[in-house]
């Protein structure tokens, strides 16, 4: 699944007032979520689709995008799975981050609401949760 057509983050940020149509935006529909809870949502929303490098800089208009998934290790002591996937063009690769389970996820999710505790509403948790196993199943 391309990430631009994930229901779920379509769905979340555009209730956030922020427009996924890379046409139409201005630089201040970009501001209006800042830079890291707008990746790591992008991250958390993912599921187990995961999410490369290039889909977080293409669609969160933001450099380095592998930086927001090491952050996210770094400050949650939680370990990605990463799995090596070739460029479309054949040159090169790219990593496809996945987070492991509906823990981390919880994780990323508290991270998300100390920049805004009312970013997320109950419901948008408990569907982004829903997309993840329970290390304890």
């Amino acid at each position: 699944m391309v990430m631009k057509e994930n229901p779920l983050y379509r769905q979340i940020v555009e209730g956030l007032g922020w427009s996924l149509d890379n046409a139409n935006h201005s630089q201040s529909d970009h501001k209006k979520l800042p830079k890291k809870p707008r990746a790591y949502l992008l991250i958390v929303c993912s599921g187990e689709n995961g999410i490369t490098e290039n889909e977080i800089l293409w669609i969160c208009k933001l450099s380095s995008g592998r930086n927001y998934c090491s952050e996210l290790e770094r400050k949650l002591h939680i370990t990605l799975r990463r799995v090596d996937e070739p460029n479309t063009d054949g040159i090169g690769s790219h990593f496809r981050y996945y987070l492991a389970s509906k823990e981390d996820a919880q994780k990323v999710i508290n991270l998300i609401l100390t920049y805004d505790p009312l970013l997320l509403r109950e419901v948008d948790i408990s569907r982004i949760l829903a997309c993840y196993v329970s290390n304890s199943s």
